[in-house]
């Protein structure tokens, strides 16, 4: 059944995430300390950019197996494809079956980072939008098999199936404040993005997965929580 959306949610779960979240901090201080331009100068990234988002993906998945020496190798063979998302957002993307095969490609490579080429599918997104943070959203397993019906992990799910039903939900809440508050989609990311830290509509929508799935907080709870 579709859950009944409102904005203040998005703000909810972030406030709810601060409370409940032992590892938040690491994710401001990553996207405080990268520098985003890096990652779209040059197919050939500084080494301290690779240590930086490693060291984020880890904070969070302390099993990640990633090998940075097959990370960097796999974003030279992507770069000409995730250049041309370095604009893109969770809500102006056209999500054609072209782009939909191109996300799903760079998604596959970058899942497969490990040292023994272990499917990496939930540190994949965290890598993903630790790059372009107003495009992807992250996700996991619970998250998968609440807004997907399963669990599959490969990237053509997430082209194809999440990260349309994640535009859908963006565009909901957007509409949303805008109904109440006036504006267009651009100002009401703005008033959003600075109620909840600053951050992206992408990572606010994946607070919220994470809080409402992933910890299994309920809709009632994140409606009337009050900080």
């Amino acid at each position: 059944m579709k859950e009944d959306r409102h904005y203040t949610d998005l703000i909810n779960a972030h406030n709810i995430l601060r409370l409940i979240g032992k590892r938040w901090g690491f994710y401001d201080t990553y996207m405080k300390n990268k520098d985003p331009d890096a990652w779209f100068k040059s197919a050939n990234i500084p080494i301290i950019e690779g240590l930086l988002l490693f060291g984020f993906v880890h904070s969070w998945d302390p099993y990640f197996q990633g090998d940075l020496v097959n990370f960097f190798n796999i974003y030279k063979d992507i770069f000409s494809i995730i250049k041309k998302f370095e604009h893109s957002t969770i809500i102006n993307i056209d999500l054609s079956n072209e782009v939909k095969n191109s996300i799903s490609e760079i998604f596959d490579k970058i899942a497969r980072c490990s040292k023994r080429r272990r499917f990496e599918s939930t540190d994949a997104s965290k890598i993903l939008h630790a790059i372009i943070p107003n495009l992807f959203v992250m996700w996991d397993r619970r998250i998968r098999k609440a807004i997907i019906g399963n669990e599959e992990d490969k990237g053509r799910c997430y082209a194809f199936e999440f990260l349309p039903k994640m535009q859908e939900a963006a565009k909901e809440y957007l509409d949303d404040y805008v109904k109440e508050n006036g504006g267009n989609y651009e100002s009401a990311t703005l008033q959003i993005s600075t109620m909840a830290d600053n951050h992206t509509l992408a990572k606010l929508i994946d607070e919220y997965n994470y809080v409402r799935y992933t910890k299994k907080i309920s809709l009632t709870d994140i409606h009337n929580t009050t900080l």
